[in-house]
């Protein structure tokens, strides 16, 4: 059977065939060229346009079903936390407020921010950027559009749209992305919401992971979305109980799969899975983007000193990795550039500067140490609180694959061999076996890693 998954990044989508008999990946198609991004009017906004969104997937799933011909289903992930007003039509009728959005994060009447205050009146922490912050916002201030009956993320309206339905329905992944998510519920928690002045009624509605949602005109089955984390970690862990799983992506996070309990982690989210668990998860906001801040800033100084621009300098940003030896002399950089999920405001720095260390390389350097140790810190508390034992790293995203000398930090720092994906693609091979499962194809969410593939280590049961 093959399943199709997609992707909807913050900067590109991605659309794959995943062939469960080989367990492989047999087709990939990606859209680069952009996501829409209408004019900010505001620093603080971060906007996306769904129907550009939409239009991408469409030729996407096309060009997928033209390659391979039949496909049993289609599965959906995609940047979570973001909102997208629908109208009774399932129409959307105002941009996509992605999940760096950051109006919920400024202050109302002078004071605590509109996240702060909803957090405060709801009882559950919802970040800035969480959709339900974000319309908290636009009650406040005359934002919602008139038209709108509901809202929903923009990979659940992405499914809205290939079928033709009118209504958002949602998982518990999703569910818990836009806040104040009850595990005990399993859904929304409709009397806290209600206590932050937030009428429930344009909230979608909650459904079990892997609901069908419709068929497309041509017949193929239609899943509700997973969020993006969750769908990285069915995608890429074969043994999730002894693996923590490193993204590194336009944001990172680290992620365990834990059994059904309370867990009180300080700054990390305890997140639904699919089938059952929690999913534990340290998200730093900046991510790979801190490494392209470092790019940016080479390519401006050497643009200010030439007086024109290069391209991309991340291949000689590489070169200076190897030029000179840093141990014993590294400056710390911390790269909490966009905040945290409790902090918003906070802000990174760089540190323990000398006449030795104060170099483009030991930068370089630094820059890619500070993303790893955003991510330890996450660990250490993890380690401290639950005494979990961990054998294997596995690692996704980009911006990890892409540095041999990052992912030598990430080995280094957590002490543990690291290993990936046959797939570079690990949000969309899980969304593509998100889809299976709810098709019947796999038997059931434990069961997926199955079917994942990974190059190291040599140990055979990760390997499968």
């Amino acid at each position: 059977m093959k399943f199709i998954g997609l992707d909807i990044g913050t900067t590109s989508i991605t659309g794959l065939i995943y062939d469960l008999e080989r367990k492989k990946v047999v087709c990939t198609v990606t859209d680069e060229s952009g996501t829409g991004v209408p004019e900010h009017k505001e620093e603080w906004e971060r906007l996306q346009d769904p129907e550009a969104i939409c239009q991408q997937i469409e030729r996407i799933v096309g060009k997928l079903i033209l390659a391979e011909g039949e496909v049993s289903g289609i599965g959906l992930t995609g940047q979570m936390h973001g909102i997208v007003y629908t109208d009774n039509m399932g129409q959307h009728v105002n941009p996509l407020y992605t999940w760096q959005d950051g109006r919920a994060g400024l202050p109302i009447d002078g004071g605590s921010s509109y996240a702060q205050k909803l957090s405060e009146t709801t009882g559950y922490s919802v970040p800035p950027g969480y959709g339900l912050a974000t319309h908290y916002y636009n009650i406040q201030n005359g934002l919602v559009p008139a038209a709108a009956v509901s809202f929903c993320t923009i990979a659940d309206y992405a499914a809205l749209r290939l079928t033709g339905s009118r209504s958002p329905l949602i998982d518990p992944t999703q569910a818990a992305g836009i806040g104040c998510y009850s595990f005990d519920a399993g859904g929304f928690d409709y009397a806290a919401i209600e206590r932050g002045g937030i009428h429930t009624g344009l909230l979608p509605k909650v459904v079990p992971s892997g609901t069908l949602i419709g068929t497309t005109p041509s017949g193929i089955p239609v899943y509700c979305s997973l969020g993006d984390n969750q769908a990285s970690f069915l995608g890429s862990v074969p043994v999730p109980d002894e693996s923590v799983l490193l993204n590194m992506g336009t944001g990172s996070q680290l992620s365990v799969l834990l059994p059904n309990a309370e867990y009180q982690l300080a700054g990390m989210e305890v997140r639904p899975f699919p089938g059952g668990g929690r999913l534990v998860v340290g998200a730093a906001l900046s991510g790979g983007k801190s490494y392209a801040l470092l790019e940016h800033f080479f390519r401006e100084l050497i643009t200010a000193y030439t007086g024109e621009a290069p391209g991309k300098l991340y291949s000689f940003m590489e070169q200076l990795l190897s030029y000179e030896e840093t141990a014993g002399k590294e400056l710390t950089v911390n790269t909490q550039f966009l905040g945290t999920r409790t902090n918003p405001e906070v802000r990174g720095s760089i540190g323990k500067i000398s006449l030795d260390n104060f170099t483009p390389a030991h930068l370089a350097h630094g820059f890619l140490q500070g993303m790893i140790d955003e991510l330890y810190a996450f660990y250490t508390i993890l380690n401290s609180s639950t005494g979990s034992a961990y054998k294997y790293a596995i690692g996704s995203g980009n911006a990890l694959r892409a540095s041999a000398v990052l992912c030598a930090k990430a080995q280094s720092t957590f002490k543990l061999p690291l290993a990936f994906s046959h797939s570079p693609e690990e949000a969309a091979v899980g969304a593509a076996l998100y889809a299976a499962v709810g098709a019947g194809g796999v038997e059931s969410f434990t069961e997926a890693g199955k079917y994942i593939t990974l190059g190291l280590p040599a140990d055979p049961k990760i390997r499968s």
